[in-house]
């Protein structure tokens, strides 16, 4: 339980980290920017990998 929850907080992090990056990148390059979609798409995986551990970890 405790390395689930070590996981998430992790993994959240990383999706901070992720959104800021793109935030920046879609302020420099657009939204369209295959960059800033690319990263959009990897924020979204993390995202769901996060809710499935938290899911994971009530049960």
């Amino acid at each position: 339980m405790v390395m689930i929850l070590r996981s998430a907080l992790d993994l959240s992090k990383s999706i901070d980290d992720y959104r800021l990056d793109m935030y920046e990148l879609a302020k420099n390059k657009g939204l369209s920017d295959p960059d800033v979609i690319k990263i959009s798409y990897q924020l979204d995986r993390k995202i769901i990998l996060l809710q499935k551990m938290l899911d994971a970890s009530r049960s």
